[in-house]
C-alpha cells in the first residue's frame, strides 16, 4: 500500500509547455481515490446570473476536502462548476464526510445540487484509461497538479451516470457530514480585463495517442503565445485592475459558506468581523502597508502570481486577457484544427474575471481560482461538448 506522500515526492517542472511531455507524469497509486464534485444544471444557474454562487460551491468542494485530509497534500483541479481531487486511502473516510457536508451546504445555502462521489483509482486502471499526474510550478509558493490519461474524465462520468455511478456516489444519509470551509474567501470585486476582454478557453485533443495529442496541445500553446504574447501580456489578473468588493451582495456567498449550519447569531458576528476586515483592507491595500503581521503589498503581488489561470487535466484550460482581434485570430486557428479533426474547443468572452480564494496563510501560501465573470468555464464546456457531438454525427 502506498503512503500519502506520493504527490509530494513528484518532481516539479517550471515550463507550462511541458504538460505535453508524457515523461513528466506518474501513475497515481491504485489504492488512492478520485474525489468528484460537480454541480448539476450549472449552465441554468449561470444563465440565471448565479455564476458567483456556482464558483464558490466548486471552490468549497476543494476547501473542505483539503481541510479534511490534512496533513496530506493532495492534487486537485478547479473546474468552475466543480472540482476533482485525488486522495490517499487513509484519508478516504474524511474526504467522504467533507463531500457530504459540502453537498448539504450547497443545497441549504444556494439551492444547488452537487453530484459527489469517490472512485477508486484501481477501478480506473482496470479500464482503458490511466490516471497520471505531474506537478507544474506556477509561482514561488504555488505548485499546481496537471493530469493526463483520461482517468479524471472517466471518474467524473462514472459519478454522474445514474447506473454506473451507484457504487461511487455519496448521498446524504449514507455518510455523516463533517465540513470545514476555513480559508475560503471571496472578497475581490469582478476583475475587469486589463485589455478589451477576458476569454475563457477550453481545448481537448480528440486522439488517444499521447504523442499526437501532445503535438496538438503544443500547437495550441504556441499559437496562444504568438497571438497574445507571453504569459504576462495576457495575464487576466493584475494589480492595477484588482479592487476589493464593497457591496454586501458580492460578499454574501462567502458568508453563506463559512456560516452554514452555525445559526443566525454566528452569521451576524461573521458579517461584522468581515465588514471590519474589509474596511481595514480598503485602507491598507492601496497603500501597501504592513498591518497585523502581514505585508499587504506582498500579499497582493502573490495573489496575482498564485492564480490558476492556465491548467491541464486532459483539457487545456486558460483565461486570457486580450483584444477582440486576438480572439478572432485564435478562433480561426482553432476552427482549422477542429475541421481537421484534431481537437474540439469552447471559448467564451466576457468583460471581466471572477476570483475565488483559498488562503492557507497570508505569507505566500494561498491559491486563487479564476473563471470568466459570467461562468466562462461552464459555457466553454458546453460549446466543446457540442463540437464533439458534431464530430460524432459527421463521422
Amino acid at each position: 500500500m502506498s503512503d500519502g506522500t506520493f504527490y509530494d515526492q513528484l518532481p516539479v517542472f517550471d515550463k507550462f509547455a511541458d504538460i505535453t511531455d508524457p515523461g513528466r507524469y506518474r501513475a497515481v497509486p491504485d489504492d488512492w481515490l478520485v474525489v468528484v464534485a460537480d454541480i448539476e444544471s450549472s449552465t441554468a444557474a449561470i444563465g440565471a446570473g448565479r455564476y458567483k454562487q456556482v464558483n464558490i460551491v466548486g471552490a468549497a468542494s476543494i476547501t473542505s476536502v483539503l481541510n479534511a485530509v490534512k496533513p496530506h497534500r493532495v492534487p486537485f483541479v478547479f473546474g468552475g462548476d466543480g472540482a476533482t481531487l485525488c486522495v490517499p486511502s487513509p484519508a478516504a473516510a474524511a474526504a467522504r464526510r467533507a463531500l457530504t457536508a459540502t453537498k448539504l451546504m450547497a443545497r441549504r445555502e444556494f439551492n444547488l445540487n452537487l453530484h459527489t462521489g469517490v472512485v477508486p483509482v484501481r477501478d480506473i486502471h482496470a479500464t482503458e484509461h490511466r490516471l497520471l499526474v505531474a506537478r507544474y510550478r506556477v509561482s514561488r509558493y504555488y505548485t499546481q497538479a496537471v493530469f493526463s490519461g483520461g482517468g479524471l474524465g472517466y471518474a467524473e462520468a462514472c459519478v454522474k451516470d445514474p447506473v454506473k455511478g451507484r457504487p461511487y456516489r455519496i448521498d446524504p444519509g449514507g455518510v455523516e457530514p463533517e465540513g470545514n470551509f476555513g480559508g475560503l474567501e471571496c472578497r475581490w470585486d469582478d476583475i475587469p480585463s486589463p485589455s478589451d476582454e477576458t476569454v475563457t478557453l477550453m481545448v481537448r485533443a480528440i486522439h488517444g495517442d499521447p504523442s499526437r495529442s501532445g503535438a496538438v496541445y503544443r500547437r495550441v500553446i504556441d499559437q496562444i503565445e504568438r497571438i497574445y504574447g507571453d504569459v504576462e501580456a495576457c495575464r487576466p489578473v493584475r494589480l492595477d485592475v484588482m479592487r476589493l468588493a464593497r457591496s454586501n451582495h458580492k460578499l454574501a456567498s462567502e458568508v453563506a459558506v463559512r456560516t452554514c449550519g452555525r445559526g443566525r447569531p454566528f452569521r451576524v458576528i461573521y458579517w461584522l468581523w468581515l465588514k471590519t476586515q474589509m474596511a481595514i483592507g480598503h485602507v491598507v491595500f492601496p497603500r501597501n502597508w504592513k498591518f497585523g503581521g502581514v505585508d499587504w503589498g506582498r500579499y497582493q503581488r502573490d495573489a496575482v502570481t498564485n492564480t490558476d489561470f492556465r491548467k491541464f487535466d486532459d483539457v487545456l484550460r486558460q483565461i486570457l486577457a486580450g483584444t477582440r482581434h486576438q480572439r478572432e485570430q485564435l478562433v480561426a486557428f482553432l476552427e482549422r484544427e477542429f475541421e481537421d479533426r484534431e481537437l474540439v474547443f469552447g471559448l467564451c468572452a466576457a468583460p471581466a474575471a471572477l476570483m475565488t480564494c483559498l488562503i492557507f496563510n497570508r505569507h505566500g501560501e494561498h491559491v486563487h481560482f479564476v473563471d470568466g465573470v459570467d461562468g466562462g468555464y461552464a459555457k466553454a464546456a458546453t460549446q466543446m461538448k457540442q463540437r464533439l457531438a458534431h464530430l460524432a454525427i459527421g463521422s
